[in-house]
């Protein structure tokens, strides 16, 4: 299996995890002293988005051919937009946790009733997913525009078949956030994504199969963006 596609696999089944882990008896338990958090949110906090942080690193490492492509001016400024990405990415994934826990465990999720409460709703559905998407499309845009200053090898017909399942199951991930919401930060989230990457690579379609990153991120927002217009106005 291609590096990045082995990468890419990660991110997939760390996605999946997500996912298990949300429905898991971690959600259960109440850590003391008061009741400051879910075992839920220091999973999440401590290993999966710790993983969902480490994997674009070697995604870095891989498409700037052993960081050799940040030595040049261009490169060092895409890296430097890498590390500003992953730091708000963390930093609203953190933030979102700590405040949906707060929000779902001490206030009427359904009627807010006080300025805290409405403070830890504001900050789980907004601040915290905000930055977090901004994180992701500065992340994705540092590492999409790296693989455009150096192409990979082409890609066979079986690794590109194993990138767009790993694009499938993004796509999967972001229709969840986008589609079904309570608000719609998700939704403009994957619409202004499939904005910026989709004309990358129209731009570079004839060489999409020697630009794996750029292909696998375009289509899923493609697909995510599509499928959760069509339900939002369904």
């Amino acid at each position: 299996m291609k590096r990045i596609n082995f990468l890419l696999t990660l991110l997939s089944l760390n996605a999946v995890l997500v996912t298990i882990e949300r429905f898991s008896f971690t959600t259960r338990i109440i850590l003391q002293p008061y009741s400051f958090l879910r075992l839920h949110e220091v999973v999440q906090i401590t290993i999966i988005i710790l993983i969902s942080v480490v994997v674009p690193f070697f995604l870095l490492k891989e498409i700037s051919r052993g960081f050799d492509t940040l030595k040049s001016t261009r490169g060092t400024l895409l890296g430097l937009l890498f590390i500003v990405g992953l730091y708000f990415y963390a930093t609203g994934n953190g933030l979102h946790e700590v405040a949906s826990y707060l929000f779902n465990t001490f206030c009427d999720t359904k009627k807010i009733t006080s300025t805290l409460c409405g403070s830890m709703f504001f900050n789980d559905y907004y601040t915290g997913n905000i930055l977090y998407f901004i994180g992701l499309i500065l992340t994705n845009l540092s590492l999409t525009l790296l693989e455009l200053m150096s192409p990979s090898q082409k890609y066979a017909a079986k690794d590109m078949i194993v990138l767009i399942i790993n694009s499938l199951v993004l796509a999967l991930t972001f229709f969840a956030y986008a589609a079904f919401d309570r608000v719609l930060v998700g939704l403009v989230y994957v619409i202004i994504s499939a904005l910026v990457f989709t004309p990358i690579l129209l731009i570079n379609r004839k060489n999409y199969n020697k630009l794996p990153f750029t292909t696998y991120t375009a289509l899923a927002y493609i697909l995510s963006s599509i499928a959760s217009i069509i339900v939002r106005v369904g």
